[in-house]
């Protein structure tokens, strides 16, 4: 059991570190956000889940003082104040999807005021907006990995507490029977002592059987 216990957490951090080792990409693409679609930063989030992204989404809205509203799936980001993309505020348009093989797609549309956000229209701010989508995807993938992390930590430190606690099982069997071997050495020792007292006294008892039975028959001898 401690063994497929070990095998499994082995497999898992391996499993681990493979997915760490992607890296994460932000690329631009033409993404629907309800009925629309809008040219958009797409990247990927790993080790997250929908709830986690989109409460990661909000506070990333709030600390370019925008609002956060949520409808059908896709948050919108109403008057955020990023300097570097535009001097008037900026609608941003968000989304997050679940993958079939567990990673979250998160998609964010800039609407600078009559255009979205795009490298061949605006590349110095799809530059910078790129920037602020791959550090917001890679926060939030550290801090799943670091969760990931402790948790196998903890497994691997019970994996270590249950091997310990075999450990000392076996050696208080080992002195146990170390004690054993002792007892069985003293009373190995003590029966041969006894052999040698019972042979010794063997013949002893045999002389006083017959002595008794002679004694016997010479009584059968008195008369009145």
């Amino acid at each position: 059991m401690i063994m497929k216990k070990l095998i499994l957490l082995f497999a898992a951090l391996m499993f681990s570190i493979l997915m760490y080792s992607q890296k994460i990409e932000v690329k631009e693409n033409s993404v629907k956000f309800g009925k629309e679609t809008k040219n958009a930063l797409s990247t990927t989030v790993y080790y997250s889940d929908i709830k986690t992204v989109e409460k990661e989404i909000d506070k990333l809205i709030k600390s370019y003082k925008g609002k956060a509203s949520k409808k059908k799936g896709i948050i919108l980001g109403d008057n955020l104040v990023i300097p570097t993309l535009s001097a008037n505020v900026v609608d941003v348009y968000f989304s997050a999807i679940k993958q079939k093989t567990g990673e979250i797609e998160v998609n964010a549309a800039f609407d600078l005021g009559g255009a979205y956000l795009s490298s061949s229209m605006h590349p110095d701010q799809f530059k910078r907006a790129k920037d602020i989508i791959k550090e917001f995807a890679f926060g939030i993938t550290e801090k799943g990995f670091a969760e990931i992390v402790k948790n196998e930590e903890n497994k691997l430190k019970d994996a270590e507490k249950d091997f310990e606690k075999l450990n000392s099982k076996k050696q208080s069997l080992l002195d146990e029977n170390e004690d054993l071997k002792s007892t069985i050495s003293k009373n190995e020792k003590e029966i041969e002592k006894l052999t040698k007292q019972m042979e010794e006294q063997e013949s002893a008892l045999k002389e006083m059987k017959k002595n008794f039975e002679k004694m016997k028959s010479e009584g059968k001898k008195i008369n009145k």
